[in-house]
């Protein structure tokens, strides 16, 4: 692996990757780096190898915290315990354990700690930042300065209600949080229960917009007429594929297979955090083809001037196009519940639906089923246009 001298001001110039984690190996010490996420983190990490072989990846602090020389210091450190036979990462992890258990730590301070160890590996940036504001503005102020092993089931189903009172379904999630928090924190032996499970949850009820057909056509004829073909192939993309804006809008050359008619979405841009192979149809290959013929040297499909190198929104086109066509209270995603209302009411089976869209769970796809009605009358319709009025 390619390695430089980090130096302060390299580490302030460096940029953010678009997603999943970026790298940079310092060339003085070996194994001593720094890591960047997409939401602009950075922190000093050590790699090493222990006893037997395995490899291990701690993080030393953040940059903007700990000085480069204390983190080479730290590093060298780290690297040497390693080298005698001890498991660094280990200590550091039981260490902490022992603190918490001791101290029986107050709700936010754990809760910032879960949100950086935790959260911050295994969630999208979207749903970290959603769940540091629900944290931030509504379950810090309720519960945040009481004990985490005092903290009992009356207290959330009290949080819950008063944010259900103005905000429902932010009430759900509020719980949501806590109880992946309480979670941890019965995985690592500081309660023995989790006081946020069996919350009974407010009902929820999901807004779901489709395009009739003759605002398909508006839509179209407002696409072919704008001037802005690059965010209007977007959204004829979103049309063919069912898939949400942001993939589309990462989407990358190297992921399609023109030949075999298949989009592999890799799984730091799925919501689902999975690999997700996603057929085209001839349409979308046609599109993609003519794109390809005239596209100029970049690995993404929708290049754009933001840093990531990408096109990000779509938000301004998108309000331009819909007045243009005269179609209102349509959001952009309303164009994958379209692409599955669309498959639904042809007599399409759900499961061939929720496989499309990249649907992990049945329940998720389930909210289409009414629109079996329409290919279900159909299919009567049929039965009685063969058999004749004379046959009954």
């Amino acid at each position: 692996m390619a390695r430089i001298k980090l130096t302060k001001k390299l580490v302030a110039e460096l940029s953010p990757p678009s997603s999943g984690q970026r790298f940079v190996w310092d060339a003085e010490i070996p194994g001593f780096g720094v890591r960047l996420t997409p939401s602009g983190g950075k922190s000093w990490i050590v790699q090493f190898r222990i006893r037997g072989g395995k490899e291990r990846r701690l993080v030393i602090g953040r940059c903007d915290r700990v000085p480069l020389d204390q983190a080479r210091v730290e590093a060298r450190r780290t690297m040497a315990a390693a080298d005698l036979g001890r498991d660094p990462g280990a200590e550091r992890q039981d260490a902490r354990k022992a603190q918490l258990v001791e101290k029986n730590p107050i709700f936010e301070d754990f809760a910032t700690r879960w949100l950086e160890e935790v959260a911050a590996r295994r969630n999208r940036t979207g749903t970290l930042k959603h769940r540091r504001l629900l944290l931030k503005n509504h379950i810090f102020p309720a519960i945040g300065r009481l004990r985490l092993a005092d903290i009992t089931r009356h207290d959330i189903e009290k949080l819950h209600r008063k944010i259900g009172d103005r905000f429902p379904v932010a009430a759900n999630r509020a719980v949501s949080v806590c109880s992946a928090i309480f979670a941890a924190a019965v995985r690592w032996g500081l309660i023995t229960a989790n006081p946020a499970l069996q919350i009974e949850r407010n009902a929820e009820h999901h807004r779901e917009n489709y395009l009739r057909p003759d605002e398909i056509r508006k839509l179209s004829i407002a696409l072919d007429e704008s001037p802005a073909q690059d965010s209007a192939d977007v959204v004829r993309l979103l049309l063919l594929t069912g898939a949400r804006v942001g993939e589309v809008l990462k989407m990358r050359w190297d992921q399609l297979d023109m030949d075999a008619g298949v989009w592999t979405k890799p799984a730091a841009t799925t919501k689902q955090n999975k690999l997700h192979r996603s057929p085209l149809s001839l349409p979308a290959i046609q599109l993609l083809k003519k794109r390809e013929a005239r596209a100029k040297k970049s690995d993404w499909v929708f290049p754009g001037k933001a840093k990531q190198g990408h096109m990000t929104t779509i938000k301004t086109f998108w309000a331009a196009v819909t007045r243009r066509a005269k179609i209102k209270e349509i959001r952009v995603h309303d164009l994958r519940h379209t692409f599955a209302s669309l498959l639904v009411s042809s007599g399409e089976n759900l499961s061939v639906v929720g496989a499309l869209l990249g649907h992990t769970q049945a329940k998720t796809t389930s909210r289409y089923a009414h629109l079996l009605d329409e290919a279900l009358h159909k299919a009567a319709a049929r039965v009685a246009e063969i058999t004749g009025r004379g046959a009954l």
